[in-house]
């Protein structure tokens, strides 16, 4: 137990390191000046979701350990990604394993924008209108339940417990930063590749012909194959969050789950409008 709480309270210190180190990439070239109250909140929101689901966090790791060694005696599997690899073999692993991941998560994330009750999860997420590094920890318990739990029973009795080098480690962690990053920062030609803080950025507008697109996390393809790809013109980043609807309560916030919402709309056909007055953006992109 004392292991798991130094490691509980070290992975919360570098969550926060993340953020400040993002909130000063962002500095450099934003899409919009924010004040720092956005980043406050959504540290804020997080610290007190990671620190009152200690109890489930304990018992997940207990969980993995078992899934483990169970893994091990049965089937005599190893972990999937492991140190015991050589540099080739694990960064080799390691891609297969985000691209797995990725598939899971995808399909995970489509549901939430369309079964009412999990959109009931996820939409704390969505409600960010100054969306930044910090909104890659914006959730509240439901949905941050929802998205450890699934993921975990799918992923851990394929892949075992992941044990990657510090490195690697960061790099996992810090994407989700990147991706949710305030940053004037199109990919180019490596939009359909790799997702980016400007290809993300569109699946958080509040636009109506950006709705339920780009769902990917790390490689855009998913998108490609599954129909939900939309690429972003250049000079392409509209206004983010729900239309008519804004979270400033960290209590209040937590009982999203427990209020009906209208889930978002299916994919609009280019040229679609919101009826926001306050967003005036006009389709630029291309919908695969």
């Amino acid at each position: 137990m004392g292991e798991f709480l130094r490691v509980h309270a070290l992975n919360l210190l570098c969550y926060g390191a993340m953020v400040g180190l993002f909130a000063l990439i962002e500095w450099v070239r934003p899409v919009e000046k924010q004040s720092p109250r956005a980043f406050v909140f959504n540290l804020s929101l997080f610290s007190l979701l990671y620190l009152g689901l200690s109890g489930y966090y304990y018992e997940m790791a207990r969980l993995h350990h078992y899934v483990e060694e169970f893994r091990q005696v049965r089937f005599g599997l190893s972990n999937f990604v492991g140190r015991d690899l050589s540099t080739v073999g694990l960064i080799g692993r390691f891609i297969v394993f985000i691209l797995a991941a990725d598939f899971i998560k995808y399909w995970m994330h489509r549901a939430m924008h369309r079964v009412p009750l999990l959109w009931r999860f996820h939409r704390a997420h969505h409600s960010d209108r100054h969306v930044n590094a910090s909104t890659n920890l914006r959730e509240q318990w439901a949905g941050a339940l929802y998205g450890d739990l699934v993921f975990t029973v799918i992923s851990a009795p394929l892949f075992g417990v992941l044990s990657l080098p510090v490195p690697l480690t960061a790099a996992y962690i810090a994407y989700g930063f990147f991706a949710h990053a305030n940053l004037r920062l199109p990919l180019g030609p490596l939009t359909p590749i790799i997702v980016g803080p400007h290809y993300h950025r569109i699946h958080h507008s509040r636009l109506a012909h950006h709705t339920n697109v780009n769902f990917a996390s790390f490689f855009p393809v998913f998108d490609i194959l599954f129909g939900t790809y939309y690429a972003p013109a250049p000079d392409e980043f509209p206004p983010t969050g729900l239309v008519g609807e804004q979270h400033t309560s960290l209590w209040g916030i937590q009982l999203l789950p427990f209020q009906g919402a209208a889930i978002p709309i299916t994919l609009a056909a280019p040229g679609a409008v919101d009826k926001d007055p306050s967003a005036g953006q006009s389709a630029k992109g291309l919908i695969y």
